[in-house]
């Protein structure tokens, strides 16, 4: 046991420092040190392949038992095969970091910085995709750091988080010259941060919107029993907005507990809503289509939300592009059909390919829903159309979640906060409606303008603030794949050239 902890303590530690940076302690600046441990294990000795695979091991749970231990409330099985699919991807992160670290020694701290980078955007892709691990949300707390999103991103906070990481490194091999590389990106990354939030031009706009949170157990949210005890609680929200001069009602994901537009009562309801109050209503809630003959089920189901009108319409239907792996789709349903026959309590919604904009006061909005709220690409084209007259802008952002999955754990928190990011990467507001979790309103500076607390049951709202500003990282989005490649060839010369006998 003893031999155990002196040989990996300082993964340990690292899994540690950066675990705790991720948590709503107020402890985000730990991530600038997080990686030093690690640094120094892949220092100490070339370690073998076997040690490596129980690192990465430890490296892995250790985050999941700290931070994402809450996705076993959802499925037991996914966490654990997140654990260790993420533990795959350390060993493999951490086994090419150490060829390069003794066989190109001048390119340490490019490859160290290019590999982790690849790795967290890598985990934005495939139907396994699950990019929570990134570094950068554990900068939620420091607003200005977070204004270089605007710039590169995910990808240029992780790159700018390692690049100190590294530099503390060598300060404890003490080289004291990193000091100054480190005083000069903090006085740059603070600097421009400050200038962001002091010049962002932001216009106040007269749009009366009201953010609902219901807080619907989970447990009640599917009892037909319950219907009427939810759609009460929904009454009494919508007649306190509808008072406060609200004319446009976010609800969250799925509030419409049946198949919304298939079910004349549940179509009702709504609509006796919309016209007892006077008010819009944009809703999440299943829906269906028949199949094609041969498709292995007889309807396609998707995870849905719409604008509906006074005028008794509804605009165009928007069906949720990126879908949870296992817990809404099982993986890879399209290339194994038997997989269809299990079943772990899964929905098997279908993938969404189209993102529409709603119309609402002479303003445009974009949707998404739930765990879409991690991936910067999508928001990219979400909030962002390349048409016939160039880039047009959507006014606002439509996020609606359901987390009450996650009970009182630290899963609403850290999915809540990514919010901030993406209203910063887009430079436009966002309006998130939880059932349960943290609902919230941010601006185009990442500033929170409203927020519930978990579980409570309250309408939020705040002014729309809409920026004309097209951040750079709006162009050059897809950079990302320029540094994977840098990883790819890094990796390629270590393989080729042979180890330096010291």
């Amino acid at each position: 046991m003893f031999r155990f902890v002196k040989d990996y303590y300082l993964i340990a530690f690292a899994a540690l420092l950066l675990s705790l940076s991720r948590l709503p302690l107020y402890l985000g600046w730990l991530v600038f040190l997080a990686f030093v441990p690690l640094l120094c294990y892949i220092e100490h000795r070339e370690h073998k392949v076997g040690e490596w695979i129980i690192g990465a091991l430890l490296f892995s749970f250790i985050q999941i038992a700290l931070v994402f231990y809450w996705i076993g409330s959802v499925t037991f099985g996914g966490l654990i095969g997140i654990g260790f699919i993420f533990a795959l991807f350390y060993f493999i992160a951490f086994s090419i970091l150490q060829r390069i670290w003794y066989r190109l020694p001048a390119l340490r701290m490019p490859a160290f910085i290019s590999i982790l980078i690849s790795f967290e955007f890598l985990a934005n892709f495939t139907q396994i995709r699950f990019p929570w691990w990134n570094i950068g949300y554990a900068l939620s707390n420091f607003l200005p750091l977070l204004q270089a999103l605007d710039i590169g991103g995910m990808s240029l906070l992780a790159l700018l988080i390692l690049a100190l990481n590294y530099l503390f490194y060598l300060v404890a091999q003490k080289d004291h010259r990193a000091w100054i590389g480190i005083a000069i990106i903090f006085i740059i990354w603070y600097s421009y941060g400050n200038y962001r939030l002091l010049t962002l031009p932001l216009t106040e706009e007269d749009i009366p919107i009201s953010v609902m949170q219901p807080s619907i157990k989970q447990d009640d949210k599917w009892d037909d029993a319950k219907y009427r005890q939810i759609l009460s609680r929904y009454d009494v929200l919508c007649e306190r907005a509808a008072a406060n001069g609200k004319e446009l009602i976010i609800f969250p994901e799925a509030a419409m507990p049946n198949y919304l537009l298939l079910d004349a009562r549940v179509a009702e309801d709504l609509n006796d809503l919309i016209q007892d109050y006077q008010i819009d209503i944009f809703t999440g809630f299943p829906h269906a289509e028949r199949a094609p003959q041969d498709y292995p089920v007889p309807y396609l189901s998707y995870n849905a939300a719409s604008l509906f009108t006074k005028d008794g319409r509804h605009q165009d239907l928007y069906y949720k592009n990126i879908l949870v792996p296992v817990g809404e789709r099982m993986l890879w349903l399209e290339h194994f059909p038997f997989l269809w026959k299990l079943e772990f309590g899964q929905a098997n919604w279908e993938f969404g390919t189209q993102i529409p904009r709603y119309h609402y006061h002479g303003k445009q909005f974009s949707p998404s829903i739930c765990y879409e709220l991690a991936f910067p690409h999508f928001y990219q084209r979400a909030n962002w159309e390349d048409g016939k007259a160039g880039f047009s802008k959507a006014d606002f952002h439509v996020n609606i979640t359901n987390d009450a999955w996650f009970g009182s754990s630290y899963g609403p928190w850290l999915h809540g906060t990514m919010a901030r990011f993406r209203a910063i990467e887009s430079r436009i507001q966002f309006y998130r409606s939880a059932n349960t979790g943290i609902s919230m309103i941010v601006d185009p500076k990442g500033q929170i303008l409203a927020s519930t607390q978990l579980f409570e049951i309250v309408n939020i709202s705040a002014p729309l603030y809409t920026s004309t500003a097209r951040p750079l990282y709006n162009r050059i989005y897809r950079y990302p794949w320029g540094i994977v490649a840098i990883t790819i060839l890094l990796a390629i010369l270590s393989f080729i050239i042979p180890r330096r006998i010291e």
